[in-house]
């Protein structure tokens, strides 16, 4: 009987072995397995988020640049006319050529204008000489008049006569030198300095003083102006941005000009807005403006179409995105921003012009805003994304992130 029980008592104990042991066998698997469960969600989760890269937008000030086409003009344009009638015996300049004030354009035949100062000169030696006999006889006939020895009337008529062959020279002088101003106006000069233009008239050719004595015409083209007009919208526009403070322009509107010319280069020296008219045309419902632009190599000529652009205006506190951060649908433009929770988010912008490479944003996003520039395309709105600063994420994601717009 002892000897059952002592069996009884060996194999309770092995079976209650055998249990324990293949519990903890049973909790140790499924520990590892949950572990194991647990290890592969979270993998999975860090595998599912979308590799982006990033902008953080701050605002700042940004330079703003006007545009517009302008022509250039004279700085001056004057008409060179011949003074006097007379036959034109030569022309003295090269046609298109640059001359100085004062150089001998055409020259008219001087003969009769000098044959005319010459009696002029005659004429006032003439006189002189009744002066000078008026002089004698007064002085012959002053001591007589003392002495009784001649009337009063014959003194008289001497001092009338001294002072009517002083008129007389007085005038003849003047007739000398309007002679010797004619014979000077034979020779016809540039009143400025400039550019000339073609010849009107032939060496032969008999030039009338008058409507008929044009000769040539001088543009003075250094300084030179360059003549450009805006819309009345586009300035209702600007003075309303300026009021509002979003465009900040220079003092007095002194815009630094500068001048694009038709094949493409940038004319080297910079210009000053100089002229805004007052009025809007009527007729094409512009404002005309000018700048004036130092031209000492004679590059700008008149006439000529030129690209103008206006500088000096600011932008404070811009916003600006890269232009492949912006995507647009039927609703507008959009971006894709990042949340604290990193999560993408779509958010509804306005924009502005273009400055380089980037969108100028008018609203929608604000300082401290984290916009996706690349990856857009591999995200929708609440996608968990992995993020790194633009110029880092071809580095921290391979190049998928920067190739997958």
């Amino acid at each position: 009987m002892k000897s059952n029980e002592q069996k009884y008592y060996s194999v309770s104990v092995r079976l209650f072995f055998i249990t324990f042991v293949s519990l903890a066998i049973s909790f140790s698997g499924c520990g590892e397995k949950q572990e194991s469960q647990s290890r592969i969600t979270g993998n999975a989760t860090a595998q599912s988020a979308t590799e982006v890269a990033v902008v953080t937008v701050t605002g700042k000030s940004v330079p703003v640049t006007l545009e517009t086409t302008g022509k250039t003009e004279s700085y001056r344009e004057v008409e060179v006319r011949a003074q006097v009638s007379g036959t034109l015996l030569k022309r003295d300049y090269v046609e298109g050529s640059i001359v100085k004030k004062g150089n001998l354009l055409f020259q008219l035949d001087p003969i009769p204008f000098q044959t005319a100062v010459n009696q002029a000169k005659a004429m006032v030696s003439q006189q002189q000489a009744a002066v000078n006999k008026a002089e004698r006889d007064i002085e012959r006939l002053s001591p007589l008049l003392e002495e009784k020895a001649v009337s009063q009337k014959e003194y008289d008529d001497a001092v009338s006569s001294k002072e009517l062959a002083q008129a007389a020279l007085e005038s003849a002088e003047a007739a000398l030198e309007q002679a010797e101003i004619n014979l000077n106006y034979t020779r016809v000069t540039a009143p400025i300095s400039g550019i000339t233009g073609k010849a009107l008239k032939d060496e032969g050719s008999l030039i009338s003083a008058g409507s008929d004595s044009l000769l040539t015409k001088i543009h003075q083209i250094d300084p030179i102006y360059v003549n450009y007009s805006t819309s009345d919208t586009e300035y209702l526009e600007m003075r309303r941005k300026i009021d509002e403070k979003t465009i900040l322009v220079p003092d007095e509107d002194k815009f630094d000009v500068e001048l694009t010319l038709s094949d493409g280069s940038i004319y080297p020296i910079t210009g000053k807005l100089n002229y805004r008219d007052t009025l809007v045309d009527s007729q094409t419902g512009t404002i005309q403006n000018r700048a004036e632009f130092a031209n000492p190599d004679s590059i700008l000529m008149p006439n000529q179409f030129v690209r103008v652009t206006l500088k000096g205006a600011i932008r404070p506190e811009t916003i600006l995105v890269p232009q492949r951060a912006v995507q647009q649908n039927q609703a507008g433009h959009y971006v894709y921003t990042v949340n604290s929770e990193g999560k993408a988010e779509q958010r509804v912008v306005d924009v502005g012009d273009w400055i380089g490479d980037d969108w100028i944003i008018e609203s929608g996003l604000s300082d401290g805003d984290v916009v996706v520039v690349d990856g857009t395309i591999k995200i929708q709105q609440g996608s968990q994304v992995r993020t790194a600063p633009e110029g880092d994420a071809s580095t921290a994601f391979g190049e998928s992130a920067s190739s997958d717009r």
